[in-house]
C-alpha cells in the first residue's frame, strides 16, 4: 500500500490529524518538501518492532563473531 502523503506546510497546520489517522489507521504517512520525501511517519508499533528485530540481528551478529 501507498503511504499517504502529506506535505511540510499540510504537516504543519494539521499535526494533529495526521498523528491521529497515522497511529488509528496504522498506516505510513510520507512527509514531502518540493516533491521530495524527507521522512516517514509510522505508527510505534512499527518502529518498535523495527527496533527488535534490529537488536536480534545485532545480538545474532555479535555471537556469530564469537
Amino acid at each position: 500500500m501507498e503511504p499517504r502523503t502529506y506535505t511540510t506546510i499540510d504537516l504543519r497546520k494539521g499535526m494533529g490529524e495526521i498523528l491521529d489517522h497515522t497511529r488509528i489507521a496504522g498506516e505510513a504517512a510520507a512527509i514531502t518538501r518540493k516533491g521530495k520525501t524527507l521522512a516517514y511517519l509510522v505508527p510505534a508499533e512499527w518502529f518498535e518492532h523495527y527496533q527488535q528485530l534490529a537488536e536480534q540481528a545485532s545480538a545474532a551478529d555479535s555471537q556469530n563473531a564469537a
